[in-house]
């Protein structure tokens, strides 16, 4: 094999195609080395020249063994092996819902979802399945992806509190018990001079990739920062700039885009806008 085989060409109805060809000669001809089984489908199968061999191949480790040839299921079982070993881009959308996220791709995906029997209307049963299962996974993608985001942020809030207390002559390191305690309610313990010495001083750390940029505070959150008071501090860092910029903010400056309670209900999250102005 030349290289690593690109998304593109796997996701592609000359791969499945090839894939379908590769796997019913295999079946008859079980014995013969693949470079063997390529050269005699080439010679036998008129429009073998079309289709992605190579990339059939590959595809061929990703799909299981005792997968049908024919009908839906083939398309459905090729396309579920695709998004589960490369995790394309594009696959985290599927959680948006079936329409929004097939008029995003191009024709020859869209395609694909169609000759799967997945753009079926009305829906039926296994293909509401299908999505539901394929949705979930790219709801997992999404969630991983921001979880990377967020401890790079922390991770770029220790190397920022590491150099100001070299500056300012404190020679202690900042600590990360937002690692070690999702409820710690901060996530950067680090220190600062105050009126009778060194004093602790807590940082929020968020990572945005918003527009307008902004970010979100839980109720946990805010508990923490109301009690710390001068001593909390929101740390967010705009994730689109190479490389991220840092906003401060303080709990003062927070304060007035907190929802209040009203009647029986609390708020659990708040969208705080990064720029007022």
């Amino acid at each position: 094999m030349s290289g690593p085989i690109s998304t593109e060409r796997l996701f592609s109805l000359p791969c499945f195609e090839g894939l379908r060809l590769f796997r019913k000669y295999m079946a008859h001809h079980p014995d013969l080395p693949i470079p063997d089984l390529l050269s005699l489908i080439d010679s036998v199968e008129a429009d073998a020249h079309s289709l992605d061999m190579e990339a059939s191949v590959y595809l061929s480790e990703l799909v299981e063994n005792d997968c049908p040839l024919d009908g839906h299921a083939f398309y459905q079982i090729c396309i579920r092996g695709v998004l589960l070993k490369h995790q394309p881009i594009w696959a985290k959308l599927m959680r948006q819902g079936r329409q929004r996220f097939i008029k995003k791709l191009d024709p020859n995906d869209q395609d694909i979802f169609a000759a799967a029997g997945l753009m079926e209307n009305p829906t039926p049963l296994h293909v509401v399945t299908w999505w539901d299962s394929l949705s979930g996974y790219a709801r997992l993608l999404t969630d991983q992806a921001k979880m990377e985001q967020g401890r790079a942020a922390e991770i770029l809030t220790l190397e920022h509190e590491r150099e100001r207390l070299k500056i300012i002559g404190i020679d202690r390191e900042p600590e990360w018990p937002g690692f070690d305690d999702n409820f710690a309610g901060y996530d950067v313990l680090t220190y600062d001079h105050g009126p009778y010495g060194i004093q602790n001083k807590l940082i929020e750390v968020k990572s945005t990739t918003a527009s307008p940029l902004r970010f979100i505070v839980t109720r946990h959150e805010w508990n923490k920062a109301e009690k710390a008071g001068e001593a909390y501090l929101f740390h967010i860092w705009d994730m689109n700039q190479t490389p991220p910029v840092l906003f401060e903010r303080t709990v003062a400056e927070v304060a007035p885009h907190i929802p209040k309670d009203g009647g029986k209900g609390e708020w659990t999250i708040a969208r705080v806008p990064v720029l007022t102005h």
